[in-house]
């Protein structure tokens, strides 16, 4: 297809899609107008088909039954499903197709096989969000100009908690399962809740729905301490109302460790949050959908995302850019630096590393050695932050982040000054700061003087006191850097004291 073409595109985004992802159904998207196409009125209709052999997720162009078009109109265009980082799925086209009012080509339709769907799931439906894009222009003649929409439908839903515990944790076995007592209200919606330990003392949850709870919906798990803060851990999707066991990503020696804080009186709290559809969709429209021509009040479309073609075209040349430099990255093609640790080397690209990091660019372009040498010798950093490193440089994408990495990923990014990683990495460690480890953020933070990562320590150690203060990290802190948690607490105090 030539993409100096003019198009009209549409872009629907179906939030919280596994919803309906496991279930028959069928819903459409909002009407859009198309000024282009002599005033016309379309929509897009999802459905999941049923064969023998498989089961399809299809969608197809359907037109309104009344519109300011002509009874008939022949038009051109493609249908695709786009993943998360913008690669087309699968994409059909349709050449000269001829709607009349109130009609969809059932046989013009694109499909994609469910089980392949799910598969990869985590590609083609990033953060629960189907992708569906259409692109319309004329038959005869070219589009005056390239107008583009994006609208989301976000399934309603409904948030229940749950709340059960286990009393004498202390004297719970290995290879056990233990039963969850969950109070009154919480018995109306789970038949039964477990919390499984195996041989290595490692934690299981089993959790199995009852018959009227909604067929699909999600799930968080938080363990409450004995502050009522929540530790998440673990999260997943329900699709039918079979057992389900999910691993928790912490085990029963770290809870016997820190049993003041999350075993009260030698009982264990687990909260459940349950959030399933509630059966309305809501549309989210990105800007004004309609504009009133004041001669013949004919309704069109607006370009209400962008009327500058040039920015269109810059939107999918940055995703093909991004995918051209991470394919140079895995294959190792033309590079021309070399980034070596104690037990891998990494090809690089000298114009990437410099793009992304002054302290690079200073390497190459003055009188130091690398400028000389085709390798950079990294002797405080191990391989796998490294590429981690490079893989962000080339694709600004991470891969799942754990504390560790993200405490190594902020070094590197503070080392080589890559100031976005370094955010991202801060972020993570904000959003996922424990209380065993504030001390160690704290004086992460010091060393590299990140004043706004220390003061979000602060005020974590401010809301959380009771538990921090008289911690063993806090009174090892005190004795090994008296002077950072005296300023610590002056901190705390002159903000208690503002507020």
């Amino acid at each position: 297809m030539d993409h100096r073409r003019k198009f009209f595109k549409f872009i629907w985004k179906i939030k919280d899609f596994s919803f309906v992802f496991n279930r028959t159904f069928s819903f459409e998207s909002p009407t859009f107008f198309v000024q282009e196409l002599r005033g016309t009125k379309w929509n897009i209709v999802l459905y999941n088909e049923q064969s023998p052999l498989f089961e399809s997720i299809v969608c197809r162009l359907q037109r309104q039954n009344y519109d300011f078009g002509p009874e008939h109109i022949q038009i051109n265009y493609e249908l695709s499903f786009i993943s998360g980082d913008g690669t087309v799925i699968c994409s059909q086209l349709f050449i000269h197709k001829t709607y009349t009012r109130g009609s969809s080509h059932h046989l013009s339709f694109i499909g994609v096989d469910k089980t392949k769907m799910i598969m990869h799931k985590k590609l083609s439906l990033p953060n629960d969000t189907l992708t569906i894009r259409c692109r319309i222009w004329k038959c005869v003649g070219v589009n005056s100009e390239a107008v583009r929409c994006t609208v989301e439908s976000r399934i309603h839903t409904e948030r229940i908690s749950v709340t059960g515990t286990i009393e004498n944790f202390c004297k719970l076995k290995t290879n056990s399962k233990n039963m969850v007592c969950m109070d009154s209200s919480s018995k109306e919606i789970v038949s039964s809740m477990n919390l499984c330990i195996d041989y290595d003392g490692k934690l299981d949850f089993q959790i199995k729905p009852v018959n009227c709870v909604v067929k699909t919906h999600k799930f968080r798990i938080f363990i409450l301490d004995n502050f009522k803060n929540k530790l998440k851990v673990c999260q997943g999707e329900i699709f039918d109302t079979e057992s389900l066991l999910i691993p928790l990503n912490l085990s029963i020696e770290y809870l016997m460790e820190n049993k003041e804080l999350y075993l009260p009186h030698d009982v264990l709290t687990i909260q459940c949050e349950f959030v399933f559809p509630e059966g309305n969709v809501l549309q989210i429209i990105h800007g004004n959908l309609y504009q009133y021509n004041s001669e013949d009040i004919q309704p069109v479309f607006t370009n209400v995302m962008n009327r500058d073609i040039c920015e269109e075209h810059l939107t999918e040349s940055m995703t093909t850019l991004k995918g051209g430099l991470l394919s140079l990255f895995n294959e190792g093609s033309l590079c021309d630096i070399e980034l070596k640790v104690d037990t891998e080397t990494f090809p690089a690209h000298k114009v990437i590393l410099s793009a992304h990091s002054p302290v690079f660019k200073s390497m190459f372009t003055t009188d130091m050695i690398e400028k000389r040498d085709s390798s950079i010798e990294i002797k405080d950093l191990d391989a796998d932050t490294v590429r981690q490193m490079l893989l962000f440089m080339y694709s600004e994408n991470l891969d799942k982040l754990d504390y560790e990495k993200a405490k190594s990923l902020y070094f590197a990014a503070d080392k080589y000054n890559i100031v976005s990683l370094k955010q991202k990495s801060s972020n993570f460690l904000k959003e996922n700061l424990p209380f065993l480890n504030c001390c160690d953020i704290l004086l992460l933070a010091e060393k590299h003087q990140d004043h706004d990562l220390k003061s979000y320590v602060e005020d974590f150690i401010a809301k959380n006191d009771e538990i921090i203060l008289y911690s063993d990290a806090w009174k090892e802190l005190e004795n090994t850097h008296p002077w950072l948690t005296t300023e610590v607490l002056r901190a705390i105090y002159m903000k208690n004291r503002r507020t």
